[in-house]
């Protein structure tokens, strides 16, 4: 199940099948796709935090309930289910941070590198385990991996399917921070109630323009960031930050 929980702009989401070590049936699946495509639409939303529950992440699809759907098409009912929740997800104009509290596996690790930002606990670890199954990542990861690590450093993480601690995923890049064992939640919502310090149509301008940089040319890019910037001077947050500056 997907478990909700909410305090006024600040959601957390947490995975909830620790018999399973919170691996994604359809129905959570469905449950998650659902929660993005109605918190897109949520003005007041502004922080999402993406969690498990019982000290593991996420270990992808529930290879239980899996064995039970063998044709292409339920291959590509999977790919495309989650595909496009991970796709939408990228895209809300909210801030999605994911709290890596436990061992992130295969599908796991796709729906991390999907948020905006990941807070790792120093002892989870995380691993691309699909080539042991015979497939590759379906859920959009492929391609986020290569964007952050470069194509020889994606093969080999896929191709080996060997673990990475917190600190080689600090160090490639796969994670922003690294909290103390059992403090990830916590870390993240402090990042989060920082986020939710700041302007929100800054924020959500922010993340815009970084995303922006990986699906525009380099020109049409610094144009829209030039734009953006533009709006937020003339904007009343902007001057009223000036003013409490200039009265100090």
């Amino acid at each position: 199940m997907l478990r909700i929980e909410r305090t006024e702009g600040l959601a957390i989401w947490v995975f909830d099948r620790p018999h399973r070590r919170n691996a994604l049936d359809w129905a959570t699946m469905e449950a998650f796709a659902k929660a993005v495509q109605e918190a897109a639409g949520d003005p007041r939303l502004r922080v999402v935090i993406l969690t498990g529950a019982a000290g593991a992440f996420l270990s992808g699809a529930d290879l239980y309930e899996m064995s039970a759907y063998r044709s292409e098409a339920d291959g590509r009912r999977l790919a495309t289910l989650m595909g496009e929740a991970l796709r939408r997800l990228e895209e809300a104009p909210w801030i999605s941070i994911a709290a890596i509290n436990g061992p992130a596996r295969g599908g796991g690790v796709e729906v991390a590198l999907a948020c905006d930002l990941r807070v790792m606990a120093e002892d989870a670890d995380l691993a691309f385990v699909q080539i042991t199954w015979a497939l590759t990542p379906g859920w959009g990861g492929g391609q986020r991996l290569r964007r952050r690590v470069g194509s020889g450093r994606a093969l080999e993480l896929l191709l080996t399917a060997r673990r990475l601690s917190a600190e080689e995923a600090l160090r490639l890049g796969l994670v922003e921070r690294v909290a103390p064992a059992g403090q990830a939640l916590a870390e993240a919502t402090a990042l989060a109630r920082q986020i939710l310090g700041w302007d929100a149509e800054a924020v959500r301008a922010v993340k815009a323009l970084i995303r922006d940089g990986d699906r525009l040319p380099f020109e049409a890019a610094l144009a829209a960031e030039q734009e953006r910037f533009a709006h937020l001077w003339a904007a009343p947050a902007h001057w009223a930050a000036m003013d409490r500056f200039l009265k100090r």
